[in-house]
């Protein structure tokens, strides 16, 4: 077995990847030295498996991949799934109620590790990033809504009102977890993200701290997105790339942007200390 005394945990998409989707031979480095080093290297994203393959490949340099914002966790050395959960038939049902009383548009994720495959709902307003989403993973898109469980449920708010419409889905799904995200297809619509309670990037790198027997004091977290924030919380120290909202930055660390290999300047003033 594996034996790690520290952890080093990431969100990909604008922190360890850079804006044009790669991701710099400075991180990569980064990575593997961490591995040499005992540091268990964690990836958190709310990327599915597939998607997250699709961006990276299957031989990245990582240890562990904390996917689609907990709800599984995954051995990548072994390409083992070794935590999952998902919403059951009632529990669609309730979210699927919620969000067409608000005329949303949103996808219903399949379990894992399927949940790349989706059934999208539309309510007739125009809606761009919903749309861009649908036909990037189109040949996945099921015909009939058959899904018994799922993994999340995706809603997308263009121009929206996003803290309100946060606080009232709080409210209204109360039995659930809503992760709010920023768009990465026009990086200004609302993702509203509805996972069974409990799920969170944080909860996903606890188990692996407690697998490990790793204390939070000895784990480090980088993001740059409001769907980091219970991980940038957690961990024992956090930074927040430079470009994240103003309002992180004024809560955690912040190094250098995405673009200029953030993640290894966090990672290096982490190690120094």
């Amino acid at each position: 077995m594996r034996s790690f005394d520290r952890i080093v945990a990431t969100d990909v998409d604008g922190t360890l990847f850079k804006s044009d989707r790669t991701v710099s031979e400075t991180n990569l480095d980064t990575l593997r030295n961490l591995h040499k080093e005992g540091v268990c290297t964690v990836l958190a994203t709310g990327r599915s498996i597939w998607s997250f393959t699709n961006l990276a490949g299957a031989d990245f340099p990582v240890d562990y991949l904390v996917f689609s914002c907990g709800a599984g966790v995954m051995d990548w050395q072994k390409k083992e799934v070794i935590y999952k959960t998902g919403i059951d038939a009632a529990g669609i049902q309730k979210i699927k109620t919620y969000l067409n009383s608000l005329g949303a548009d949103f996808c219903i994720q399949d379990e894992i590790p399927d949940n790349h495959c989706f059934f999208p709902y539309r309510n007739g307003k125009v809606n761009p990033d919903f749309e861009k989403r649908v036909a990037t993973y189109l040949p996945f898109e099921k015909k009939v809504d058959d899904i018994k469980t799922a993994t999340q449920i995706l809603a997308i708010f263009p121009g929206a009102d996003h803290r309100q419409l946060i606080s009232d889905a709080d409210k209204a799904l109360s039995g659930f977890r809503v992760i709010r995200s920023t768009s990465p297809v026009d990086n200004s619509s609302l993702w509203m993200e509805i996972f069974q309670k409990g799920v969170s990037k944080a909860a996903g790198i606890a188990r692996l701290a407690e697998q490990f027997s790793i204390s939070r004091q000895n784990i480090m977290a980088v993001g740059n997105d409001y769907n980091d924030v219970d991980m940038l919380d957690w961990a024992g120290e956090s930074f927040i790339t430079a470009n994240s909202p103003g309002e992180l930055k004024e809560k955690y660390i912040t190094v250098p942007s995405n673009n200029e290999d953030g993640f290894t300047k966090a990672v290096e003033r982490w190690l120094r200390k």
